[in-house]
């Protein structure tokens, strides 16, 4: 038997074990998904005494009933206590996840852009402050970063709580860093021809070469954004997300929720799940296809 032989049987093996492995992972997600969305249809009795069993009776009120009552008691100065239901948990997780995504990619994008294609003084040094800041752990930063919000205006308030995302750091720089290492700088000298500036060049040239990285680095950090709860825990009180919304439910003091039951919480997740869900529809293809820019491909 030929080496090559060998090394394709070597290969076949590797890549069934594998196509196994992402099987057993993909059919567990899948049930799990499907559970809590049938688990959300069924009545408290009902899923108490079958978890695992099909509803007898598919309850659509369910979700009626959580998109009324379920809510995030917030104080409002001069005003008092206030309700803010579902659709305004929506609209501040969206406004919150958009631009906080926005600000980060966009300012690492800008940094990785300069410091992979552009020779300066600061260039080796913003690249090993990222490198520092990865590997050294901030601690004890929060009471003095909190009484710097509030003494500049910029604790509770949505946009500024945006801008604060704008940083260099973190493995996203690192990503974007490589990636435009590896774009041909012919390109921009193309452009430069052509009378582009260099604002031109990045924005329009080398930008939309890796949009396909840039596209999969803000969906993972809109989710992330998305999913954060701790937000309007810290900084962020008077305007509650829907992820701050699941985690204050288990302590809900709502009569007709904690009647509910566990398929009430349920039926909160699927709705708060159903946004990221769409969005890994809609761009499943950026995350499955291949990453390719120009004529090189990474």
């Amino acid at each position: 038997m030929t080496k090559s032989k060998v090394k394709n049987g070597k290969w076949g093996v590797f890549r069934i074990v594998m196509l196994l492995l992402l099987s057993v992972y993909s059919v567990t997600m899948i049930f799990l998904i499907a559970w809590v969305l049938l688990s959300s249809f069924k009545a408290k009795s009902d899923f108490n005494f079958y978890p695992l069993g099909f509803p007898k009776k598919f309850y659509f009120e369910n979700y009626v009933n959580i998109f009324r009552e379920l809510s995030v008691q917030v104080t409002v100065p001069g005003i008092g206590q206030r309700s803010i239901y579902f659709p305004e948990l929506f609209l501040y997780s969206l406004l919150y996840s958009v631009g906080c995504t926005a600000v980060s990619i966009i300012s690492k994008a800008m940094v990785a852009y300069a410091v992979a294609k552009y020779r300066f003084r600061l260039a080796p040094v913003l690249y090993t402050v990222n490198i520092i800041v990865m590997i050294v752990p901030i601690v004890g930063r929060l009471p003095s970063e909190l009484q710097l919000m509030r003494a500049i205006g910029f604790y509770d308030n949505l946009l500024a709580l945006c801008i604060m995302k704008g940083s260099f750091t973190g493995m996203d720089f690192m990503l974007l860093h490589a990636t435009f290492c590896t774009v041909s700088w012919e390109y921009a000298e193309a452009a430069k021809i052509d009378g582009a500036s260099h604002f031109t060049i990045m924005w329009s040239v080398m930008f939309p070469m890796v949009k396909q990285v840039i596209l999969i680095l803000a969906l993972t950090n809109f989710i992330t954004y998305w999913n954060d709860w701790n937000v309007n825990v810290t900084y962020m009180p008077s305007y509650p997300t829907a992820a701050y919304a699941l985690y204050t439910f288990q302590n809900s003091n709502i009569n007709s929720i904690s009647m509910g039951g566990v398929p009430y919480v349920l039926c909160a997740c699927t709705v708060v799940m159903l946004p990221i869900l769409v969005l890994f529809y809609v761009f499943r293809d950026h995350f499955m296809g291949e990453v390719s820019f120009g004529g090189l491909k990474g």
